[in-house]
Parts: C-alpha cells; structure tokens; sequence
C-alpha cells in the first residue's frame, strides 16, 4: 500500500499547510519593498536567488545523510534537458509577472486570478495528452470559469481595475500551467527538490542577465540602502520560497501529490487575509464568492490520485523509485 492512500498524516498535512501559509505571504511583502523603494525585478532576483540556496543547502545536507543522490543532468535526455531550461524560463515569467500585478491590482485579486491554474491544467490535460474527464469535474471545469466571471466582474467597483495587471496575473497562471504540464510530462525523472533548485537557480540567472540587458545591475543593490527595503526581499527569499519549498517536497512526500495539491489551495486563503489585515485591501464579498468557487473547482478537481495538476513551482515533479 502507497502513502498516499494511507490514514491521515498530521505532520504531512502540517508541513504542507505550513508551505501554503508561507507562500501566501508574497503579495504582502511584494507591497512592503515596493514600498519601500525596490523594484518588482529586484525582488524576484533576490527571491530566486535566496530560495535556490537554501533548497540547495537542504539537498546537501540529504546528500550527505545518505538520503538520496542527485540525477546528473548527462544522464537525462536532451529532451528532458530542454524541459527543465524551459521551465526556468517559465518560472522566471511567472514570478515577475505575479509581482508585477501584486503592485498593479489588489493581492486578492492576482491571487484569484493565478488560482485558475488547476483547471487550465485539467483542460490541456484531456485536449492534449489523453485524460478524462468525468462530468463532476467539468462541472469544476465550470466552476472556475463562473468563479472567474465573478471576480472580475467586480474589478471595476474594488477601484483597482487595470488590464495589465490582470493580464500579468493570467500570464503567471498560463507559465504555472506550462510548469507543471512540463515537469509531469518533460523531466519527471529528475527529484523535485533537486528540479526546484535548478528553476530556480535558472530563474536567478535569467533575472541577472535581464537586470544587465536593461542597465539595471545597480538596482538589485536597492535593498541593501535599509532596514525596510532589506527585511521584506530577505523574507521573501526565506519564508516565502526557501522554507516552503522544503516543507512542501516533505509534506508531499508524505501524503503524495493528490492530498497535498488540495491543501496547497489554502495559499490564496493567506493571501487575502493578510492582505485584509495589513493592507487593507478588502475584496468585495462577490469576488469572495468567485475565489472560493475558483478555489473550489481546484479542490475538486484534486479528488482523484491520478489528478496530479496542482503542484506548486516549489515541487516541479515526482520522485523517482
């Protein structure tokens, strides 16, 4: 018998709890370095960059247990090999559009709108590579799209309407959804930790290189000039993607992907919240109504071991036996 259909994992369901919490303290933070001077690109290079070391620093000290071995990339396939670089592609355009529409529109409402993942998962799922359906999920299918009606159609009344940001928050779920098709379909064989480690190493790169192409290299210095432009990147870096991401690939290892993609949806729940409480920003109770029925539709969508669709950038594929 697998994990994954064992009784219920306390510590497992905590650690995967625990990782959504943290993720879901982004959009908050986002807004304190914004406010305190520092850029959108600076942020997710100090992110990447920070996260990728510390899940680095998890893999060696597993490494050196005994607890596992890293896959050299010389032994995956060229197919593999451009799948990963592409999902580091993918996972740089996801996080800076997401900060990016974290500055432009209210955090409830790039988060909602970045919740649409799992079902634009599911859909390409049965177009493009074979699964099905049964009607209880295109009635989540459904759901998410009235869900996203309802959202939206209260953007204008919120006073935080704004195309772009709205459309950067659609980008980021569509680079989500490439994320996660890629990393069950492109370079499953590759451990998730050591797979969330190379993204994101690769993110930090490209953000680098794109820093230079712009002439923007001395900005990445901005939050180092002080205390409330450094602590909200340092924290971004740590608890929003170094410590959940660890949590998340033990959780998941513990309850499998089915259980932790469904506990993984209280992340927007945070999100909002602490938005509510530390920035005011309070969403209107019909784009609650739409969150909860996107948030719904992803759940639903979980039920099933074999709906593997809602895996978050910290855990980009399955271990391998």
């Amino acid at each position: 018998m697998t994990r994954e259909h064992r009784g219920p994992d306390l510590a497992g369901a905590g650690l995967i709890l625990l990782a959504a919490a943290c993720f879901g303290t982004l959009g908050p933070l986002s807004r304190f370095a914004g406010d305190a001077g520092v850029d959108s690109l600076t942020v997710v290079t100090w992110r990447s960059i920070l996260g990728a070391s510390l899940v680095t620093a998890f893999l060696a000290v597993r490494f050196a247990a005994g607890l596992g071995r890293p896959v050299p990339l010389r032994s995956l396939p060229v197919r593999d090999r451009w799948f990963i670089v592409a999902a580091a592609v993918a996972n740089t355009a996801l996080n800076l559009g997401a900060f990016i529409a974290f500055q432009r529109i209210t955090i409830a409402l790039t988060l909602l709108v970045f919740y649409l993942y799992p079902a634009l998962v599911a859909v390409i799922s049965t177009t493009w590579f074979g699964e099905r359906l049964d009607r209880i999920r295109w009635g989540a299918l459904a759901l998410s799209l009235v869900g996203m009606a309802l959202v939206l159609f209260q953007a204008p009344e919120a006073g935080r309407f704004d195309a772009l940001g709205i459309g950067l928050a659609f980008m980021a779920a569509l680079m989500q959804v490439f994320y996660v098709l890629a990393a069950r379909h492109g370079f499953a064989q590759v451990p998730g930790a050591q797979a969330g480690a190379m993204t994101m190493g690769g993110a930090a790169v490209l953000y680098l290189l794109m820093a230079l192409a712009l002439g923007r290299l001395p900005t990445l210095a901005q939050p180092l000039v002080s205390t409330e432009a450094l602590v909200p990147v340092v924290l971004a870096g740590t608890i929003g993607a170094g410590i959940p991401t660890v949590a998340y690939i033990v959780g998941i290892r513990r309850l499998g992907p089915s259980r932790a993609a469904i506990l993984a949806t209280f992340e927007p729940v945070v999100g909002v919240l602490l938005a509510a409480m530390l920035l005011a920003e309070q969403p209107t109770p019909v784009q609650l109504v739409g969150g909860l029925l996107i948030i719904a539709s992803g759940v639903i969508l979980q039920l099933r071991p074999r709906a593997e669709v809602a895996e978050h950038e910290a855990l980009p594929g399955r271990e391998p036996a």
